[in-house]
């Protein structure tokens, strides 16, 4: 596969070679690559533009990833922690369902020693009349 197609080139007036020529045609070998030797050439010199373009998408790329992973690892914690919550709302609510039943108030008015007693007879509404 070649990275970049080279074009005859013509040095001081004078032809390639044919070693320099098939080179030229060829690509970049894998070993230039490593090396970095690409980057000097002329051929690349006409697409930095292009190249730092692409590197700068690869950065926002990787960087739009990173937020994502953070904010899905926020929403499993805010999930987390909403389900916890839940669990407590509803142990709150049963607690206080218990506690306000008559016979625990009964219970709780006798530990204190106040000396209340369950009304036998149900209460009554008094009429007043107006003073106007």
């Amino acid at each position: 596969m070649r990275l970049f197609k080279g074009k005859k080139k013509q040095q001081d007036g004078e032809f390639l070679s044919g070693n320099e020529e098939f080179r030229e045609l060829k690509g970049i070998s894998f070993k230039e690559f490593l090396h970095g030797r690409f980057l000097a050439g002329k051929s690349l010199g006409q697409h930095w533009g292009f190249l730092a373009f692409i590197v700068f998408l690869g950065v926002l790329y990787i960087g739009n990833r990173y937020q994502m992973e953070h904010l899905l690892d926020r929403q499993a914690d805010l999930l987390k922690d909403l389900k916890e919550l839940k669990y407590e709302a509803i142990t709150t609510s049963s607690e206080l369902m218990n506690m306000s039943k008559q016979s625990e108030v009964m219970e709780r008015v006798h530990e204190a020693g106040i000396e209340l007693e369950v009304l036998k007879n149900p209460p009554r509404k008094l009429k007043v009349k107006r003073l106007d």
